[in-house]
């Protein structure tokens, strides 16, 4: 999560979700990261993301959690 690393004095807590879709089945992008990020004053935060590993899926949810944070705490630094 060291993409998200600089916003966590912005957060009050951060959750993540590991889920396999088809565990059944061994191929495709079934692997999923939920994140849920709470921010302070605000509605929390929800990205996922799909992957063939576990690695991937993460990477994917964390550079997503990144961008919809940077947007917001830039929104609020501006107002």
């Amino acid at each position: 999560m060291a993409e998200a690393d600089r916003f966590l004095e912005h957060l009050t807590r951060i959750e993540v979700y590991l889920s396999d879709q088809n565990s059944h089945k061994d191929n495709g992008a079934d692997k999923r990261c939920n994140i849920e990020a709470r921010l302070k004053g605000k509605q929390p935060i929800a990205v996922s993301d799909d992957g063939e590993t576990y690695d991937i899926a993460i990477n994917g949810a964390t550079d997503k959690l990144a961008t919809s944070l940077e947007t917001i705490i830039g929104k609020m630094q501006n107002h």
